[in-house]
């Protein structure tokens, strides 16, 4: 029998302009990522054009998730439509080690990413990216 876990990690959601704001903070487990996926579809369906969005990934607390985690969650978004993705972890405990990890995980997953060191950058720049 498999054992059920309760999602460790937490985060938020704003929408503005077609733009996704995640607000997540970390560390994180498969459970956690399963919510925020399932929360996340009906923000897609339901309140941005899915065809012409973006999602700022604002990374709070310790950013590590684990194995199984992250690979259902880049499984996940390498099938979806998200035009560009910001990458803001300046108010992770270890910016450097998030970014290193997104980065890698969106890469492997096909989507357009980029670090950002404010959150008004990043959200010019997903502007720019959608059409």
């Amino acid at each position: 029998m498999k054992a059920e876990f309760l999602p460790h990690g937490k985060c938020s959601f704003a929408v503005e302009d077609n733009i996704i704001s995640i607000d997540a903070t970390g560390p994180w487990n498969l459970e956690f990522f399963k919510k925020m996926h399932a929360d996340l579809t009906s923000i897609i369906i339901n309140d941005v054009d899915y065809q012409n969005f973006a999602v700022l990934l604002i990374l709070r607390g310790l950013p590590l998730a684990t194995k199984n985690a992250l690979d259902y969650h880049v499984k996940f978004v390498s099938t979806g439509q998200t035009k560009a993705l910001a990458i803001y972890s300046s108010l992770s405990e270890s910016p450097a080690i998030a970014e290193n990890i997104f980065q890698k995980a969106y890469y492997q997953a096909g989507l357009k990413s980029k670090s950002f060191d404010s959150p008004d950058a990043a959200k010019k720049w997903l502007t720019s990216q959608l059409t």
